[in-house]
C-alpha cells in the first residue's frame, strides 16, 4: 500500500493532467488524449449515469464525463481521491454503471482477462468501456504490457462494437519518452531542474512542428489507443 500523497501534491498532478502546459515534458501526450476522450465521450449514445473511474488516480477527467454521479476505484489512497479501495473482483453488482472509464491502467494490471470481464460484469446491456493505454512507453517494470491492436480486439472479444482509435503520434510518444528520461536525472540530480522547463518547451515546439510538416510519416506509429467497447444488449 502506498501512503498518500499531501492535498497540494495531488491537486497539482490532477491538474497538470486536465491543464497541460508547453512547459510540461508530457503536454503532447496529455494533449493528445484530452482531445480524443472528449471526442469519444460526445460519441457514445447513452444519456444517464452513474460512471466509474477505474483506476482512477487523481481523477483528472470528471470534469469531461457527463454522466452523474461518477464513482473513483483504485487499489489504495495514494492519490487520495478514490470513493472506493479494492481489489479483482470488483465490488460492485452486476450492471451498476453505464460508463466505466479507466485510463493509462489496463497494460500495468497483472490479469488483463479478468479484469476486462469485470469491467463487462459491472455495466449495463448496452452500456460502454472507454479504455485508454499506451502503444510507445518507457517500461519501468517487467510487468507492463504491450498490446496490439489485433490482440485488443481478442481481449474485448466478448464485447460489441470494439474500436481501437490511433491516439497520437511517434512525435508525442518520442517526446514523452525522453521528457522521462530527463525527469529521471532531475530527480537523481536536483540542480538540473530548473532546466526542465524550457527544455520541454524547445522539445514541444519542435514536435508540434514535425507534426505539422509530416503528418502522414508520424500518424504511422501512434503513441496510444483509446478502445471503445459496449457490452451486448442481450
Amino acid at each position: 500500500m502506498r501512503p498518500p500523497l499531501p492535498d497540494a501534491v495531488i491537486e497539482r498532478i490532477r491538474r497538470h493532467r486536465i491543464e497541460p502546459r508547453r512547459t510540461q515534458h508530457d503536454y503532447l501526450h496529455l494533449r493528445d488524449m484530452l482531445a480524443a476522450l472528449q471526442q469519444t465521450f460526445e460519441s457514445l449514445d447513452i444519456g444517464v449515469g452513474p460512471a466509474l473511474d477505474l483506476y482512477c488516480g487523481t481523477r483528472p477527467y470528471d470534469s469531461l464525463l457527463r454522466w452523474r454521479p461518477v464513482w473513483g476505484f483504485d487499489i489504495d489512497r495514494h492519490f487520495g481521491r478514490a470513493d472506493i479501495v479494492g481489489d479483482l473482483s470488483l465490488p460492485f453488482c452486476d450492471g451498476a454503471f453505464s460508463v466505466v472509464l479507466c485510463t493509462q491502467a489496463l497494460y500495468l494490471v497483472s490479469d488483463p482477462v479478468l479484469t476486462v470481464s469485470e469491467m463487462r460484469r459491472i455495466v449495463v446491456p448496452g452500456g460502454y468501456a472507454v479504455v485508454t493505454l499506451p502503444f510507445m512507453f518507457r517500461r519501468e517494470t517487467g510487468s507492463e504490457h504491450r498490446y496490439t491492436r489485433a490482440a485488443l480486439k481478442d481481449l474485448f472479444g466478448e464485447w460489441d462494437n470494439v474500436r481501437v482509435t490511433n491516439v497520437g503520434s511517434a512525435v508525442s510518444g518520442a517526446a514523452l519518452y525522453l521528457g522521462q528520461m530527463a525527469a529521471g536525472l532531475t530527480r537523481r540530480w536536483p540542480v538540473l531542474g530548473p532546466l526542465l522547463p524550457g527544455g520541454a518547451l524547445i522539445m514541444n515546439a519542435c514536435g508540434t512542428a514535425v507534426e505539422a510538416l509530416l503528418p502522414r510519416v508520424v500518424q504511422r506509429w501512434p503513441a496510444n489507443a483509446v478502445i471503445v467497447a459496449q457490452r451486448p444488449r442481450d
